[in-house]
Order: C-alpha cells, then structure tokens, then sequence
C-alpha cells in the first residue's frame, strides 16, 4: 500500500559556491511551482547557503562537513571528523524530517547528506551541472536514483550510474521586456556604445580584474566602447578608486548586479568565467563570450567547459596566464569588430539551450515518486 502524502517534504544539499547553491534554490522554487512542498536545505556556515537560502525563507541546516585538500594539509587530519559528526547529524535530521525525496546539486555537503538519505531508504536525485562531475557525484553515482545532466558530455564519466537524464541546468533566466534604453540608463550607460559585460560570478575575479585594469591602463579600447564591470564586494572599493582617480571614462563598476537579465540584454559581448551555470544563463540569453576558466576548479572542469563550446563555435576561450590581459585585448577586438563573429556566437550558444529544463527535471522526479507515494493534493501545472 503506497503512503498518502499531503505535503511532500524535500531535503536539499548542495553548497559552497553559487554554481551550486542556485540550481538547488531553482529547484526548490520549481518543485513548490508544482507540488505542494516543505524544503528542508543542508549546507555550512562558510558556503554562500548561509546567506542565500535564508533570504529565500527557506530552513538551513549546518552541518561541519568540509572539502578534503589536493595537497597535504593539517586540514585533512580533520576531514574524517568533520565527516563522521556530519553524518551523525544528518541521520538525526533526516529521521526527524522523515523526507520523501534527497535532492543534491553538487559540493562536499551533498555527501554526507545524500548518503544519509539513501541509507534510510529515502529516493534520492543529484543535479551535475559540469562536463566533469565532481568528486561526491562520481561517488554517489551508482546509489542515486537520477541523476541530472547540465552537460551531456558528463555521462562518459558517470558509466556506473542508475540513470542518466540530460536536462541541462535550472536557471532563473528570463528575457526582460523593460526596454533597453530604460536598463542602459538604470546603469548609466550610453545607448549608443558597444556594451562589454564583465563579470567573474558572486564574489569576482581576481585575475581578470586585474586584466581588465591593466586593459583600461594601456587605453587600447576604442571611444565608441563601454564596460559594465563587476568586480565583486571584496574588489569593488579598489577599482572604483581606480577607474575615479584615473578618470577613465565609459566604465560603470559594480560590486554585484543583482538583475543579470538585464545586463544581459544590453552586452554585445561578456567576459567571464566558465562555470556551468554562467555558461546556462549565457546559452539561455544567446549572449557571445569570451570565457577566461578559472584554472583552480576541480577536476579542471570549467577548461573543459569553455573548450566544449569552443569547438562548437559558440564561445572563444582565453586561458589564464601571464598573457591573459594581452590575449584578451585580442579577442575583444576580434568580437568589436567581426560583426558576423559575434552573429555566429550568439546564434551557436543558444541553439545549445534547453528550453524546459525544470519541466524535464519535475516529470522524472514524478516518475520517481509516483510508485511509491499517493499524492493527496492537486498538482499544478
């Protein structure tokens, strides 16, 4: 006999970073679309999960868990700890929570979380956003029920899995209908400028920065350019200083842009990193870039990510090395002056979006669930 369920309850874990902090915020918000739902988040006090699910109201667990280190550390005489007292309170949670579905989307905290969960029986779904899934996935992959796909060219290293679902990654993109003259003002932006959109993900970055500075210091940019420049909250009194004290003109800087939608409308092109989530929202804006990897990330995985589209021809990819601020003052000029580059940018990047994304993602979990639950509450469309 299946059980009857009023309110379906969902623990999610998924930390860190926003690339994977959001995915798990859009999923919740996609489920509660949906279903009738009460959200249950995992995360640490370090992860941007401390502030961010909170903001949306949503309860948050800390747990000690922590990332073991590549490289020896005295971290690591910690790590079995941290890990063992995590588990302990994970299962406590979770019996107390009595969950009908695990959700993770990535990180070190999705671990002790999702193994938890799937001990006690509960169905339990990961969301990968990169070509190259992290550490826990890979660990994870053959004891989750589903998991999601950001990327297809993921499943070569996820052979073992149960179930593999190409779904690409859950963003809060929408097209802005605020007219484009209205956004370029809001920013204090010229209408009639070529728009370069800079920015390195919620907390910056460093290196491209710095490029950008030593950019606008060499004054190779030509007078019918501006740059939308955000360089994150840390970074931000240091280049707002700079670009006041040189008096440089046509560049706005930004700690964070809280509406990327409409930054996106207004940028002919952006620089940015890698990640697996920009890269979504960029495909989903059918926005040229030029992506700069951030060459620490796990598993190399945003190199990989920036070299896939680039041989698709739906992105240019400038590494980061010494001669990053050269390099990119050559593909700048390449996409300010190579109209029909930039044509077949946009044009490449978005036809590699996938429209649905939440919808593919809500009716699996419903196949999922369906079995083994009788859902006693309407179920929106």
């Amino acid at each position: 006999m299946t059980e009857r369920v009023e309110k379906l309850r969902v623990v999610i874990a998924g930390g860190g970073t926003g690339g994977h902090v959001f995915p798990a915020l859009n999923i919740a918000e996609g489920l509660k679309r949906k279903w009738q739902c009460e959200f249950l988040f995992f995360g640490t006090k370090r992860g941007l999960e401390s502030k961010k699910v909170p903001e949306r109201s949503y309860q948050l667990k800390l747990i000690p868990v922590a990332g073991f280190h590549r490289r020896l550390t005295l971290k690591n005489f910690k790590f079995p700890f941290m890990l063992l007292r995590s588990m302990q309170i994970c299962r406590k949670t979770l019996r107390e929570f009595n969950p009908h579905l695990a959700i993770g989307s990535g990180g070190y905290v999705m671990g002790p979380v999702l193994k938890s969960a799937i001990g006690l029986g509960v169905p339990a779904v990961i969301q990968e956003q990169n070509s190259f899934p992290g550490v826990t996935t890979r660990l994870l992959a053959n004891k989750a029920d589903i998991i999601f796909l950001g990327d297809p060219n993921a499943r070569i290293y996820l052979t073992h899995a149960k179930k593999l679902v190409d779904s690409g990654n859950p963003i809060s993109f929408q097209k802005t209908n605020i007219k484009k003259e209205t956004i370029f003002k809001e920013f204090g932006l010229n209408k009639t400028l070529k728009t370069i959109l800079v920015f390195g993900g919620s907390q910056g970055a460093i290196s491209i920065n710095k490029a950008i500075r030593q950019i606008l210091e060499q004054s190779v940019l030509k007078d019918d350019t501006q740059i939308l420049w955000q360089t994150g909250e840390i970074s931000f009194e240091e280049y707002h200083t700079f670009i006041k004290y040189k008096q440089i003109k046509n560049v706005i800087v930004r700690p964070f842009i809280e509406d990327m939608n409409k930054a996106y409308a207004i940028a002919d092109f952006t620089i940015c990193r890698a990640g697996a989530i920009a890269i979504s929202e960029l495909m989903a804006a059918g926005l040229p870039a030029i992506l700069v990897p951030l060459t620490s990330a796990a598993g190399n995985h945003q190199y990989k990510n920036a070299l896939g589209l680039q041989r698709k021809q739906a992105a240019l990819m400038v590494e980061d090395n010494e001669k990053l601020s050269e390099n990119l003052i050559s593909a700048i000029g390449r996409l300010l002056n190579e109209n029909n580059l930039r044509n077949q940018l946009a044009e490449n990047i978005h036809g590699l979006y996938k429209q649905d994304t939440m919808g593919i993602i809500i009716n699996e979990i419903e196949g999922l669930l369906k079995d083994r639950y009788d859902f006693g509450f309407e179920l929106r469309n």
